[in-house]
């Protein structure tokens, strides 16, 4: 099939004497599962392809593959999978117009390798992955004739790269086939600027331009490149003349600015275009092309601790960008999907996102450019791809310096880093990261992320370093703590992967999922709760491990932001990773919709340039302990805080302030964490167990608040009655209760309870990636039950159990009656989904039986919480509340206690 396009004036479109056709609509079409059509007659006859495929588009989008029957466990399913060559074709007549003039084809974004046939001639091969391919047609094309133009993607892997990357993983965006963002023909004057890089100084508010023209007149020329540089209220125009012998000139032009210039960083992006027109003669024949970039007067360098943007330091609150786009399978060419997902990243408090072992394609530079937001890009390199391999190697040093090439003028691009957690040959990754340093000096370059450093190292983006481990994964049940110590090397340190805490999948985002991809591992997920008589608290889990996620990020990130020698953290991640197992890991879905865990206001009141933050030892009282904390401001916004008015104040459960204060007023300087001053309180106000929050406000517009637990002293603890026993044993005492009708309460040691541990935290990552006991979620807290009647909870853990979780036991109960749910209620991973407890009540006998697996006698003089936990469950077993309806059988009892 033939499709062809007629040379209306519509069809094209002029800049200067530079004239571009838009490709994009029908092309003709042909798999080729078995690569055998470039060995075959159809090259060389010109057989027309057999179907029709529209561009820009992948094969997924029409159903072109296998139809997967299958359901993957480890990421989300691809309808149609196809990895092979595709072969596109067309007839397009070549503008007569176009005699003399260079002619491109022009893909934006490709996967991987593109080969360009005219009739029956391969002309052209480029295998970037990052940028897109502009292959020369000049010498093979005739213009007014039109030619046959048939090329092929090759979206195999080109080279023994790591399958996990995710410029081409089937765990996050897939790997496609086709062709994305701008399709065209391309024609330009002989002499034209292949190259125009822009260099800001903004010590003397000047730029240099280091430009390349090609000359491919063969003949000397002469003339005038005219700068035309503009922004909100700024314009300036210069002319500079030019000329040269070679087929390639290298030009160097300072261009001094004045002092209207204005500087870009995250809180003012400004942006300036210059246009260049180079207007030459050459053998009498007068040529014109022009070209055009964005730009913004900022300059990074690096402290021993810090990120300097402009000479100040920045602190760099990120999360990972992992090609997650499950609604296309393919990352966006668009500005507005970018600017959608960076508006996203800033209302959460955010100023950085490191694309992992990928570099984004145009739009994501703008949007970040336009939003104030600061990328780290990388090659797409992972693990061995460091160990010997010369055609790798190339590879890799020809996408580096096309990346810098395509990307370097966008001032969010500030660092580069080749990959993630690279092994193999580190004087390559040294060769690597020394080149790039020499290239360009508009970005700051690190070997590799998480393994050994290199020389030329200028960041680091680490979880460990010499002097100990700093990553920051899960909270404390204390806020006077940070990672300082581990710190102080020689150059800037930013958190590796931070976060990562599990949240049970969110089911009802099964029927968001209407592009090329399933989550039909979610619905083998479903399917095995309900197997186990748990679907109906499948929302209940999610939210519940969804919230203990919530704090623990909180915690997390404040933690990042009192450590002051730190250069920043990336979060793993604010949303979704769909493989590896599939990692609900964020408070976003893969969508970057929210989850509704947590509102942007409630998360930017601990993630925001600038944060109110209190040290204190720990979250759970006696009531007659004092409260003591240590007040800092942590202050990376554009501005001193001239006199600020500091307040605290703590309110109880039903808003009334209990106590107040005040600390001096005073200016708070920038760009640093700040203490500001000491205060304390007392409990006299507090009657009976409370949950009190405890503000600390900057001149009443920013706030940070934390939960605190007050209990009193409870001295009469599990004392047996004639009608109640208490016991840490299940012997014939306690059966004779039961077998009388009586009340018995088994407190059993931990150490003597078959299962699993108990932890406060949700699994890191993911279970099925991590096979890391106890493979667990969380805890959701039947909390309306009158057995928390005098202890406060909500339905879901919160710090005041922390104690009492990491001195329990997990109880594995699928033997149990289906109907019999645990109070304390583990929940389980994803993958499993058995019923798991750690308290649980039943009528087992002719009694009631009620199973706390907690260590009830470890410190318990230093555990409020767990004294309060123990009375809340005396008062109940004690009352006629106490009545518990589903039978049990002595067997199950005996089958979870050792002997």
């Amino acid at each position: 099939m033939a499709c062809i396009i007629c040379m209306l004036f519509a069809c094209i479109t002029s800049k200067g004497q530079t004239q571009e056709i838009d490709l994009s609509g029908e092309w003709g079409f042909q798999t080729d599962f078995m690569d055998f059509r470039r060995g075959s007659l159809d090259v060389r006859y010109m057989h027309r392809l057999q179907e029709t495929i529209t561009l820009p588009g992948i094969t997924d989008d029409y159903q072109i593959g296998y139809k997967s029957p299958y359901r993957h466990l480890d990421r989300l399913t691809r309808l149609y999978e196809y990895m092979g060559p595709a072969w596109y074709q067309r007839e397009i007549a070549i503008p007569k117009e176009w005699k003399g003039k260079r002619i491109f084809l022009y893909f934006e974004r490709t996967h991987w390798l593109s080969s360009v046939y005219v009739g029956k001639q391969e002309i052209s091969k480029i295998d970037y992955v990052s940028v897109p391919h502009n292959h020369e047609l000049t010498e093979f094309v005739k213009p007014g004739k039109t030619e046959l133009i048939t090329f092929c993607i090759d979206n195999r892997y080109q080279y023994d790269t790591h399958k996990w990357d995710h410029a081409h993983s089937e765990f996050t965006q897939i790997n496609w086939n086709g062709v994305l963002g701008e399709i065209k023909l391309v024609a330009v004057d002989p002499v034209y600027i292949d190259d125009m890089q822009i260099y800001p100084n903004i010590a003397d508010n000047s730029v240099k331009v280091k430009m390349q023209i090609n000359n491919c007149t063969r003949k000397p020329f002469d003339g005038t490149l005219s700068f035309h540089i503009t922004g909100t209220d700024y314009d300036l125009a210069t002319d500079v003349p030019v000329s040269g012998n070679d087929t390639v000139e290298v030009i160097e032009q300072t261009i001094r600015l004045g002092k209207k210039i204005t500087l870009w960083d995250e809180f003012q992006p400004n942006l300036y275009k210059m246009e260049c027109k180079l207007k030459t003669t050459a053998a009498g024949q007068n040529f014109e092309f022009a070209k055009e970039a964005t730009f913004g007067m900022r300059e990074v360098t690096a402290s021993k601790d810090h990120i300097l943007i402009n000479g100040h330091p920045v602190h760099l609150r990120g999360t990972v960008e992992n090609a997650v786009f499950p609604q296309t399978g393919y990352a966006p060419v668009d500005d507005a999907s970018w600017e959608r997902i960076l508006n996203i990243l800033k209302e959460y408090g955010m100023n950085h996102m490191r694309f992992h072992s990928w570099c984004p394609p145009a739009a994501a530079f703008r949007a970040a450019d336009k939003l104030g937001v600061y990328l780290e890009v990388e090659l797409p390199m992972w693990g061995k791809d460091a160990e010997p391999d010369e055609k790798r190697y190339d590879f890799f040093r020809r996408e580096q310096k096309a990346i810098l090439k395509e990307y370097g003028n966008h001032p969010s691009f500030i660092l580069y880093c080749n990959g993630n957690e690279i092994t193999g040959n580190f004087d390559f990754i040294e060769e690597l990261t020394h080149t790039g340093r020499e290239l360009d000096s508009r970005h700051l370059f690190s070997g590799s992320t998480a393994r050994k450093r290199v020389n030329s190292d200028q960041f680091y983006i680490t979880h460990q370093t010499n002097k100990g481990h700093m990553a920051i994964y899960e909270g404390r049940p204390y806020t006077d703590w940070d990672k300082n110590k581990e710190l102080g090397i020689d150059v800037p340190v930013i958190s590796h992967e931070s976060g990562q805490r599990c949240v049970y999948p969110n089911y009802k985002e099964i029927e968001y999922y209407t592009g090329p991809v399933r989550a039909r591992n979610f619905e083998v997920f479903r399917e095995l709760l309900d197997k186990n008589h748990m679907l109906d608290q499948a929302d209940d889990f999610f939210k519940a491990s969804g919230a203990l996620t919530v704090i623990e990020y909180k915690d997390v990130i404040e933690a990042q932001l009192r450590t002051d020698l730190a250069g920043g953290f990336q979060l793993l991640s604010i949303n979704d990773f769909t493989g590896q197992g599939y990692a609900p890991v964020g408070i976003l879905d893969p969508f970057w919709n929210s989850k509704g865990l947590v509102t942007p206001e409630k998360f930017r009141e601990s993630c925001s340039p600038t944060v109110p933050l209190l040290r204190f030892e720990k979250r759970a009282f006696y009531v007659d302990e004092p409260f003591q904390a240590k007040a800092e401001v942590y202050n990376f916004g554009p501005a001193v805080l001239k006199n600020a008015k500091l307040k605290w104040f703590v309110t109880d459960m039903s808003g009334r302030t209990l106590a107040s204060g005040k600390l001096k007023t005073q200016t708070i300087q920038n760009y640093g964490v700040f203490p500001v001053g000491e205060f304390g309180f007392d409990f006299s106000k507090v009657t009976g167990p409370q949950r009190l929050k405890v503000h600390f406000t900057i001149n009443d517009k920013l706030s940070n608040d934390w939960d605190i637990w007050v209990y009193p002293h409870q001295q009469e603890l599990m004392q047996s009655t004639g009608d109640v026993l208490y016991t840490t044993v299940y012997d014939d005492k306690a059966k004779q209760y039961l077998e009388q009708g009586k009340k018995v309460v088994l407190c059993p040691m931990p150490n003597r309870v078959k299962g699993r541990k108990s932890t406060f935290h949700n699994h890191f990552w993911n279970p099925i990636m991590f096979k890391w006991p106890p493979m667990t979620i969380g805890c959701l807290i039947h909390n309306t039950q009158p057995v928390f009647a005098d202890f406060i909870t909500d339905n879901h853990t919160d710090w005041q159990w922390w104690d009492i979780l990491e001195n329990a036991k997990v109880i594995e109960m699928a033997n149990a009656p289906q109907e019999l749910r645990p109070f304390i209620q583990v929940i389980d991973s994803y993958d499993n989904n058995e019923k798991l407890g750690i308290g649980f009540e039943a009528k087992v006998k002719n009694g009631q039986l009620l199973v706390l697996a907690v260590d009830t006698k470890k410190n318990i003089d230093k555990r409020p919480a767990t004294r309060q936990l123990l009375k809340s469950i005396d008062s109940y077993v004690k009352s006629d509340k106490f009545n518990p309806q589903i039978q049990v059988d002595e067997s199950f009892i005996n089958s979870f206690l050792i002997k």
